[in-house]
């Protein structure tokens, strides 16, 4: 699963957004941050 087909709202840079840096997770932020990914890695939470 890519993040592009996440719901918006579980998206973690819409949710930095509209909810802050509270609502993350310290990887979700330092990814953020870093710009990091991997188009060919799927995403599990």
């Amino acid at each position: 699963m890519k993040i592009k087909d996440f719901p918006e709202e579980s998206r973690p840079r819409e949710r930095f957004v509209k909810l802050g840096p509270h609502s993350l997770s310290d990887a979700e932020l330092l990814a953020i941050i870093l710009r990091t990914g991997t188009k060919n890695l799927v995403i599990s939470f």
